[in-house]
């Protein structure tokens, strides 16, 4: 682990610091976050279902719950390093002519987790870093992490009483990205792709290989009229590198009130399920910052961007503190946003501390 820079900052350096800090480092308060994973506590190597459960919690009472990272012999999962701006990341292989999602007992597709979450509410946001490795095939198209609730409908079982949708991500041929939604409504058995170009007014947004992309999303609920009739209000939004590249309002997702955004589904593989789909040699993409939230995530790809809209408005202050590494906080100055001196001290009493990478924390104070 290399060295990280252990000299305290002037306001001048604390300005250069924030514009390297993770783009989620300003996203949501200790409060609003319900789930965030960056592997910065995991060792490089095999990162398989015992690791998954400890990281991706879920809530003792739904028994919906998935855990299959440790497919292939535990080839398909791994820890490794990226460089001082990520770090430690998830990295996935997607092998050589395969296709579907790894729920069986044969060898199969990169990972699966589905995490029940701790928190449920009827809007929920949810972030990730993503990078598709050189050399990476997008064939037809396969699937990527995204948000879900109740019955969680995929595969080609369709919504028909409001019980349940999921809203997840897939990349097409080309590397065309589009959010596959399954809800009430829907025109195909396999969900209905909403295109990533805010309804044909900018550019398709595509996913290349070689380059970190954030993908953010915000999900919010449906109203019901009555129980067993939903309106068609429910809204997805997405931001492609800080750009919204998605916003469809019209979504009848649920039908009862009692049907929430309550899962974070890991699903990720080529496919489809015929030969067309499936790589002609081994694939593969790394992942960082999994991040669920009731509050904005900040959807830029700098955190010094003025974008008020990816901003927390509840008046909460957030500092951030360096780190001589990754493990443990120094004694070190700490700085409010606006760059004034809060104190020399490395723990505050209403503080809570998140780590992100480069060593660098961010401390919430309420």
């Amino acid at each position: 682990m290399s060295a990280k820079i252990r000299n305290t900052f002037s306001v001048a350096m604390f300005v250069i610091a924030v514009a390297s800090i993770a783009p989620a480092a300003f996203a949501q308060t200790a409060a609003d976050t319900v789930s965030f994973v960056n592997f910065e506590n995991r060792e490089v190597g095999v990162y398989g279902n015992a690791e998954a459960k400890e990281d991706f919690k879920r809530n003792d009472y739904d028994k919906s719950w998935w855990y299959a990272m440790d497919k292939n012999n535990g080839e398909n999962s791994k820890i490794v390093y990226d460089g001082e701006e990520h770090g430690n990341v998830l990295q996935l292989k997607y092998p050589k002519g395969c296709v579907g999602p790894n729920d069986n007992d044969t060898p199969a597709c990169a990972g699966q987790i589905i995490q029940p979450l701790v928190k449920t509410a009827d809007t929920m946001w949810s972030a990730y870093d993503i990078f598709f490795e050189d050399g990476f095939e997008f064939q037809l198209g396969g699937k990527l992490p995204g948000l879900c609730g109740g019955k969680c409908y995929t595969g080609n079982a369709m919504p028909e009483t409001g019980d349940g949708w999921s809203a997840r991500i897939m990349w097409r041929k080309d590397g065309n990205a589009v959010q596959l939604i399954y809800f009430m409504g829907q025109e195909s058995v396999y969900g209905d792709d909403f295109k990533w170009d805010l309804n044909g007014t900018i550019p398709q947004k595509k996913f290349t290989t070689g380059t970190w992309h954030r993908i953010v999303n915000k999900v919010s609920m449906n109203t019901i009229a009555s129980p067993g009739n939903g309106d068609k209000n429910g809204r997805v939004q997405t931001w492609f590198d800080g750009e919204l590249a998605l916003d469809v309002d019209t979504l009848r997702l649920r039908d009862y009130d009692t049907v929430k955004v309550d899962k974070f589904y890991l699903s990720t593989f080529h496919g489809g399920s015929s030969a067309e789909w499936a790589p002609t040699h081994d694939c593969f993409i790394r992942y960082d910052n999994f991040t669920v939230s009731t509050d904005s995530i900040a959807v830029t790809a700098s955190a010094t961007t003025a974008d008020s809209s990816a901003r927390d408005t509840s008046g909460v202050e957030r500092i951030w503190t360096q780190a001589q590494d990754r493990v443990t906080i120094a004694p070190v100055e700490t700085y409010r946003i606006d760059g004034t001196l809060v104190g020399r001290k490395n723990t505050h009493p209403d503080a809570t501390t998140h780590q992100f990478k480069n060593g660098k924390r961010v401390k919430v104070v309420r």
